[in-house]
């Protein structure tokens, strides 16, 4: 690979594929190749993380500056089939698990990346994600530099061997937040001894949201509550409904907007509007308008929503069952982390009935946007300074330097 190229490995990659390590891996490139870098994403023919089903063609493509080159996946996940498996697989003790077929079924399956990647020259690889199978088989026998953005949270995958093996293989991790830190360096000790930082997300508002032309075109005339994301396991989707079920009955008026994933197909459900998958332009002005942005997720390694709420001037409803969400909120000071539909209902009816906390909460949100207002296109310099400056020892810290992120990448 030429110097001061960086190849990306991430499962889905496009610009129509929801989820937030994708989004990331996406914005990162983008803001790389601008700033002159070679990059090269390496991905799957899948944009569904449900099924892994090939719907991209095979070989090379641009995205803007970002050259693509996609692999079809082998072999398709059957999502009930595959959870029935699952129960069983972990329910196995530990030195019984088939490990291998596990990853295999969860996918994507790319035997072809993998084999791409061992062949390959070598050079700067950064891998986005540590729970499939791109990065579980192909970061260890990829040549030359090796950085995992592992988006971890507390699950029961995480604890795999695996999972250390990859790790152990890295030359540098780069981390969402110090929660995020802890837990893999609890889960896998190795982690403490492999250069790492902290920092990873960065957010660039457009200049001009809209809110009342997003409540035009949502036909809303009062305050609402905004939520958009995915629908997988563990983002809380089911019981933000209960709970906004229970908040209607104190405050009748009360609106949830579901975006993204989470508000296709929702159907008709009191006090709830699905907007479905929105353009970037309706996306902010429906931020910018919300009496608060509710994050409901029990598993994060980052909450780009909670960081797009607060590049918003947006107070937070979050929840408190997540480490990483609970500790964002209370860092800030920029919104309210909540436990269960009771707590839900107490946090979110105090902002509605008071404005003025809402409002006090929205200046925090702007003045803070987590690690003091860390924006893309440092973090993009940041990501090009470590992939020249990592030893291929994985010896000393990373390279990079970004707003609020001090020594060993603790947030200030």
């Amino acid at each position: 690979m030429p110097a001061h190229s960086l190849r990306v490995v991430v499962p889905r990659y496009g610009e129509n594929v929801v989820g937030g390590a994708e989004s990331l891996a996406r914005e990162l490139s983008a803001r790389l190749a601008a700033g002159g870098r070679s990059v090269e994403v390496w991905t799957t023919c899948a944009t569904d993380s449900s099924t892994w089903v090939n719907q991209e063609p095979p070989g090379r493509g641009r995205d803007g500056a970002v050259s693509v080159l996609r692999f079809p996946v082998g072999m398709r996940r059957r999502p009930r089939l595959f959870r029935e498996l699952s129960r069983g697989f972990f329910r196995l003790p530990r030195p019984l698990r088939p490990e291998s077929a596990w990853i295999i079924l969860q996918g994507p399956w790319t035997p072809a990346l993998v084999r791409a990647l061992r062949r390959g020259p070598p050079g700067a690889t950064l891998f986005v994600g540590y729970l499939y199978h791109p990065t579980l088989a192909g970061l260890p026998v990829t040549p030359g530099l090796r950085l995992v953005l592992p988006t971890a949270h507390d699950e029961r995958p995480l604890r795999l061997r695996a999972v250390g093996r990859a790790v152990a293989a890295a030359h540098g991790i780069w981390y969402a937040t110090v929660e995020e830190r802890e837990l893999l360096e609890s889960v896998h000790p190795v982690a403490r001894s492999i250069p790492s930082v902290v920092g990873n997300m960065g957010i660039e508002p457009p200049a001009d949201p809209d809110p009342e032309r997003f409540r035009r075109h949502a036909g809303i005339s009062g305050d609402y509550l905004f939520h958009g994301g995915r629908t997988a396991t563990g983002k809380g989707i089911d019981e933000l409904l209960a709970a906004m079920a229970a908040l209607r009955r104190r405050v009748p008026e009360c609106v949830l907007v579901l975006a993204g994933e989470a508000g296709d197909g929702i159907g008709q459900v009191p006090g709830v509007v699905g907007a479905g998958r929105l353009d970037r332009k309706t996306w902010w002005d429906a931020l910018s308008g919300a009496a608060a942005v509710v994050v409901p997720s029990f598993l994060e390694s980052l909450s780009i929503l909670t960081l797009e709420a607060w590049a918003a001037a947006r107070p937070v409803l979050a929840n408190a069952a997540s480490p990483v969400l609970a500790a964002q909120v209370e860092r800030s000071g920029a919104g309210i982390a909540y436990r269960g539909a009771q707590g839900f209902v107490e946090a979110a009816a105090r902002l509605l009935e008071d404005p003025a906390q809402a409002t006090a909460l929205a200046i925090d949100a702007n003045r803070t946007l987590l690690f003091d207002r860390v924006r893309l296109i440092e973090l993009a310099d940041a990501a090009g300074i470590a992939i020249q400056a990592v030893p291929p020892q994985g010896a000393g810290e990373l390279g990079v330097s970004s707003p609020g992120i001090s020594e060993k990448g603790a947030a200030r």
